[in-house]
């Protein structure tokens, strides 16, 4: 039996299969490959390039790292909250609010991180980072593929600036999110590459 239209959720009771709607599978599957780049990247370099800082309170690319699967954890919490029973706060979404921050993400502006938790500590290995961001990967497919065509513009997740953000911004914003922060892992190994002629 084919998902209607090839872009809805169709789930066979019997079988127990689920197809995520086309466009937000289109956009895990960016992200995904996203995420291979940064895997890439790290596994070509050195335990001293990953602890590597710049200055005192910078972050190194462990640090990084940590705080991107942080962010994604954060944001795979707050989805599992508002599917499939709809979100927990009726706030209106600010699309405004929405580019801002995909605009600041863009062009690498510094911002303050806002919340605390999404502060990195450095204490965690690199395996255990890529067991976790696995781990929420998989949780983020599994709950966008309980998504309803008729939902896919109610919002899932909440950003501290942003607001609230449907499935296919809240896809948009984790994209943006892992380009910027890989363009900054990128600068700190040039960083590290310039401090070891």
């Amino acid at each position: 039996m084919p998902a209607e239209n090839g872009s809805r959720i169709w789930k066979d009771h019997k079988w127990g299969l689920v197809i995520m709607i086309a466009d937000l599978k289109i956009r895990y599957s960016v992200l995904e490959a996203k995420r291979q780049v940064v895997f890439e990247l790290l596994y070509a370099l050195s335990a001293d390039q990953t602890t590597f800082r710049v200055g005192p309170g910078r972050w190194s690319i462990l640090m990084v790292l940590e705080h991107a699967v942080i962010a994604e954890e954060l944001v795979l919490a707050d989805i599992r909250r508002a599917v499939p029973k709809g979100p927990s706060e009726s706030a209106p979404k600010s699309p405004e609010a929405f580019h801002m921050v995909i605009k600041a993400l863009e062009k690498d502006i510094p911002v303050e991180v806002p919340l605390p938790e999404l502060e990195p500590t450095g204490a965690v290995a690199l395996d255990d980072l890529i067991i976790r961001w696995e781990a929420t990967r998989t949780g983020l497919r599994q709950a966008l593929e309980q998504i309803p065509p008729e939902a896919i513009a109610t919002p899932i997740c909440r950003h501290p600036v942003a607001g609230p953000m449907d499935a296919r911004e809240t896809l948009e914003f984790l994209a943006m999110h892992l380009d910027h922060h890989l363009r900054q892992i990128r600068r700190i190994a040039e960083s590290f590459a310039r401090a070891r002629p």
